[in-house]
């Protein structure tokens, strides 16, 4: 089944969002930065009041947590990502490889409509 778009409302039980590769980076013991990677079985599923992102292990983010959204395009040597900035203890930062176009497309307007900052990188990639 092909991606159409992100329900509204979101049902209760989330919606898995397709994504090829989710990297994540944290401070250890808020000093030690650490960093981690999933390109096996990355998990980014959106509830209707909050986030599951799962990279080595599966984290819980309310929406109030989110602080922005970037975008990141495609260059030489890497792919397009989208990269959620966290209010978190640990000052988390995810960023995700997008399944397709229509896809990170999809996912920037959900943030918008949520009222989340998004970055101008991020707002020209939604205008395209």
């Amino acid at each position: 089944m092909a991606f159409s778009h992100i329900p509204d409302p979101l049902p209760p039980e989330g919606f898995a969002l397709p994504v090829d590769e989710i990297q994540g980076s944290f401070l250890t013991w808020g000093f030690l930065p650490g960093h981690s990677r999933n390109d096996l079985n990355p998990r980014l599923v959106l509830y209707p009041d909050r986030l599951e992102i799962k990279v080595v292990t599966a984290s819980i983010y309310e929406y109030t947590a989110i602080k922005r959204v970037d975008y990141r395009p495609a260059g030489w040597l890497r792919q397009e990502r989208v990269a959620i900035y966290l209010n978190s203890a640990n000052q988390a930062i995810y960023s995700f490889i997008p399944s397709s176009t229509a896809i990170r497309r999809a996912f920037l307007q959900f943030c918008q409509q949520r009222g989340w900052k998004l970055s101008g990188a991020a707002l020209l990639a939604l205008s395209q």
